[in-house]
């Protein structure tokens, strides 16, 4: 059993009931939890591997509610609790594979107050193989940036392997300070989870495209920042008009998956997904093709499924893959 230890915020979400309808508002609305690192974590604890989730919560009913739900998903919670609050969010769902709208309510909540001491760090670390972080975390506070330089570099010198999705988000920080952060901690990163827009907006770079070749902007990205900072193992989603798929760099190798086109009903949490079953696959001793192949299904399929935390079992994930598959030139 693989020990994975996610270190990030939970937080407390909000739809609209009628997703689509922006004009007038919306009266009622979905609440679920949600978060990043917990969401990827939550698809690996329901494939057998042993979680343990890093936050802080506030000491109310919302807080216990937050150490209940990765309870029911399998996870560990390793949490603080204080006089704060929880963050919130509230997101519009996009259709046919457009960005989600969502609106952050998280200053001055549990998590981003929470500084954790290095005698801490060292204790939560052991027995830990593996730890998986974001570009969301640094981005919220000093504390929260703090925490994770020392988690990686306590991390480096036990041999844990360090997971990292860039996961930029232009409203909590500036492309400056994210592209600072990355290149402090990609010299650092084992798995890392990225796109070519992202890398293009956060290291200002212009990847070629191809508009015959659906995966040759993504290749692009991939040997410019495997080359830059020797990452061996890049997984990459890939978006194109209403098209979905998945590129694996991997010994030195890239390797594609099959292309998707979905109804999207919700793809918040997509990409957590596809974090969390390439790494499964990994643990798994999968071969770098049906890595990417499992990932990418995964990865279409959670957008077809409301909520951030996505519960696949293999058989879904297969069939769907059997079903969904478009072949396109």
């Amino acid at each position: 059993m693989t020990n994975i230890l996610g270190y990030g915020e939970l937080m407390l979400r909000h739809t609209p009931v009628d997703s689509y309808i922006t004009t007038n508002g919306s009266k009622e609305f979905k609440t679920n939890f949600g978060g990043s690192e917990s969401n990827s974590l939550c698809f690996l604890a329901s494939k057998g591997h042993n979680c343990t989730f890093l936050s802080a919560f506030p000491k109310n009913d919302l807080g216990l509610k937050s150490i209940k739900f990765l309870e029911n998903h399998n996870v560990k919670p390793k949490v603080m609790f204080d006089d704060n609050r929880l963050g919130l969010y509230y997101t519009i769902p996009g259709k046919n594979n457009k960005l989600s709208k969502i609106v952050y309510d998280r200053k001055d909540s549990s998590f981003s107050k929470y500084r954790i001491s290095e005698d801490f760090i060292n204790k939560i670390l052991e027995d830990i193989s593996y730890l998986i972080i974001s570009g969301i975390s640094p981005a919220l506070s000093k504390i929260c940036y703090d925490n994770i330089m020392k988690m990686v570099d306590i991390s480096k010198k036990n041999d844990i392997k360090i997971i990292y999705d860039i996961n930029y988000r232009e409203n909590l920080w500036s492309l400056e300070d994210c592209k600072k952060f990355n290149l402090k901690i990609l010299k650092h990163v084992d798995f890392l989870f990225t796109n070519a827009n992202t890398l293009s907006k956060v290291f200002n770079h212009l990847f070629k495209v191809k508009n015959d070749e659906f995966f040759f902007q993504t290749k692009d990205a991939i040997n410019f920042i495997s080359q830059k900072f020797k990452i061996p193992y890049i997984g990459m989603t890939v978006r194109v008009n209403d098209m979905l798929g998945g590129a694996l760099f991997k010994d030195k190798s890239i390797y594609l998956s099959e292309l998707y086109k979905v109804n999207q009903i919700d793809r918040v949490g997509a990409g957590d997904v596809f974090l969390a079953a390439n790494m499964n696959c990994f643990f798994n001793n999968y071969d770098a093709q049906n890595i990417i192949s499992y990932a990418t299904s995964a990865f279409a399929l959670s957008h077809t499924k409301f909520g951030d935390v996505n519960i696949l079992n293999d058989d879904e994930i297969e069939d769907f893959k059997i079903n969904s598959i478009k072949n396109v030139n």
